[in-house]
Order: C-alpha cells, then sequence, then structure tokens
C-alpha cells in the first residue's frame, strides 16, 4: 500500500483561527482531486479541492501584501484549495467559492482570503470536472 503524502502547513481558517498548525493529506489517493486539511491538535478536518475541477474559469484578485506573504514570485509551488461542504442527509457537494485557500507548499504556509468582488457563492453544489 502507498504511503499517503503529508505536507505540515502553517495557517489560519476563518472561524478557527485559533488553530493554526496543518496536515495537507492525500487520503483518497494522488489521482483524488480531493484532500484533507487536517488540524495538528485538535479533532478538525476540512475537504478541500483545487477550483479549477469545479470551475474552470476560475479567478480572483487579491491584496498583493497577501500573495507576497505567502508566495515566491519566483517558483511555481503556489496552489488553490477551496473548502468542500457536506451536508447529513443530503447526496450534492458543495464547495465555497467566496474564500479561496492559497497554499505555498515549499514555505509550508498558507492563507485563507475573503474574495470582495468576484460574485462567488459560499455554497456551490459541484460535480467535479476530470482535468486533462
Amino acid at each position: 500500500m502507498k504511503e499517503t503524502v503529508e505536507i505540515r502547513l502553517k495557517g489560519k481558517i476563518i472561524g478557527f483561527e485559533e488553530f493554526t498548525e496543518y496536515i495537507l493529506e492525500a487520503p483518497f489517493g494522488e489521482n483524488s482531486p480531493f484532500r484533507v486539511l487536517k488540524c495538528i491538535g485538535a479533532p478538525i478536518s476540512f475537504v478541500v479541492i483545487n477550483p479549477y475541477y469545479v470551475l474552470d474559469d476560475y479567478s480572483f484578485d487579491v491584496d498583493d501584501a497577501i500573495i507576497e506573504e505567502i508566495m515566491d514570485r519566483s517558483k511555481s509551488e503556489e496552489s488553490i484549495a477551496v473548502l468542500c461542504i457536506v451536508r447529513p442527509n443530503d447526496r450534492t457537494l458543495y464547495v465555497n467559492l467566496r474564500s479561496p485557500i492559497i497554499v505555498n507548499t515549499i514555505k509550508g504556509r498558507f492563507i485563507q482570503v475573503i474574495l470582495q468582488n468576484e460574485g462567488y457563492g459560499v455554497s456551490v453544489p459541484f460535480a467535479v470536472k476530470k482535468q486533462e
């Protein structure tokens, strides 16, 4: 059995600011678009997905200070994830496109931002699109 890749990350999820240390895991396999952002030291986990599996033309602008804090412009190690929402007794998956998580796996950091002007919803039903 292949060992799950774990990436240690520091950052904050809105509403869970007191928790800052996480592990990003791929428990569904490397080919799955889903990942789990698991809190270290508390029983809290978030299912996340790259938003381009949900919406091909997903785009947004964030303040340059945020980008400078999390990214290294000389490298392309950044990625974007959005939180998945699972509601009891509902077979539909939802995603929060309004508050993406920008991840830098090299620096081991992430930041969640709230988009102001892009018009994305916080609870959008979706089906995963295949990546080419």
